[in-house]
């Protein structure tokens, strides 16, 4: 009897990394909708290499080429021959996820919630839509404060779980060395208009003596580099296993997005000893105490985050690093696995 039958999208790592966790004291049974995705930021994005669980994959190819029909025919064969307490899906956004909530009971339901109040439509048919899904959602594991505004939006009634992430970051070991601030700043992500890097370049375009160096790739990356100065340096994709050492050789991590469920590398940041600039709109945002650990802004305020930035000298850089080294990012993981129990 397996105590969740958990339906995701793809492998991705940091997935991999908490169904691991979970699997030590649950019986679990992870069925992955594909194997890969055309849109992510490293060739090891996805990757089931290291997984200790039992699971499926519906369709070995990327999740935009997958044919949902077939993976439904798929998921009710599996489901078939096998006994579960609890059904775990990871979003309302595929056929899958709709098939799986109306064709069993609502008290077996959960929902792993990561869409916030600030990119979801609460209004009109949007809303309805939505409000029909969670009405056959017992319990939802929503990753924080913007993730439960949007279900009290939504009028939902049911049990709310905080998980605080969205999975786990890989941990590799690394000796923490204290630095000394040379104003060197790093971003990871995609390059698209949601992240709001027009934003970021054009403050630092003016900041000649800040070095930012942006790593990831996207529809914007041709006119991003077009508009930098040369204190601007793009690196492409990093390999997950490489990426510790662009952590090592910069001072703060920035995340100016414009909307942002969640943002795992901002925990990716503060684990390797990184101060973080955030976005208010980033999920992860709620990890950042301000003046503490890090700041956190509104992401059209160009003014405001020009004097976060410069307001930043030697003195207090050690404090907010010596803030972030008080942070356990395994306390954090260790609670968003209990919440699963």
């Amino acid at each position: 009897m397996y105590d969740y039958v958990i339906v995701t999208h793809i492998p991705a790592f940091y997935k991999v990394n908490l169904y691991n966790e979970l699997a030590k004291k649950l019986n679990i049974l992870v069925i992955f909708i594909a194997l890969n995705t055309s849109e992510k930021r490293s060739d090891d994005f996805t990757t089931l290499k290291n997984a200790r669980f039992e699971y499926k994959v519906l369709f070995d190819g990327n999740f935009q080429n997958r044919d949902a029909f077939k993976n439904i025919s798929k998921i009710k064969q599996i489901l078939k021959e096998i006994n579960y307490k609890k059904l775990l899906v990871s979003g309302w956004d595929l056929k899958e996820f709709w098939y799986l909530v109306f064709t069993h009971s609502k008290v077996r339901n959960c929902l792993a919630l990561e869409s916030t109040v600030l990119e979801s439509n609460t209004k009109g048919l949007k809303r309805l839509v939505k409000s029909i899904f969670l009405n056959r959602i017992s319990t939802v594991f929503a990753s924080g404060k913007l993730h439960v505004e949007l279900l009290e939006k939504l009028n939902y009634k049911g049990n709310i779980k905080i998980t605080k992430g969205v999975g786990i970051i890989n941990k590799p070991d690394f000796v923490y060395e204290s630095k000394i601030y040379q104003k060197r700043f790093l971003f990871i992500g995609r390059l698209s208009k949601v992240k709001n890097l027009e934003f970021l370049i054009n403050i630092f375009n003016d900041l000649k003596d800040y070095k930012l160096t942006i790593i990831g790739t996207g529809e914007d990356e041709k006119y991003l580099k077009s508009i930098a100065n040369k204190n601007i340096v793009f690196l492409g994709t990093i390999e997950n296993k490489d990426i510790k050492n662009e952590f090592k050789e910069n001072d703060i991590f920035i995340f100016p997005s414009i909307s942002e469920p969640w943002g795992l590398v901002v925990e990716e940041a503060l684990y390797f000893g990184l101060p973080v600039i955030v976005s208010e709109n980033c999920g992860a945002s709620e990890l950042i105490e301000n003046s503490m650990n890090g700041y956190i802004f509104k992401p059209k305020d160009s003014i405001g985050i020009r004097d976060i930035v410069l307001n930043i000298d030697k003195m207090k850089y050690d404090v907010l690093a010596f803030n972030v080294k008080q942070l356990s990012i395994d306390n954090k993981d260790k609670l968003q696995v209990i919440v699963y129990e």
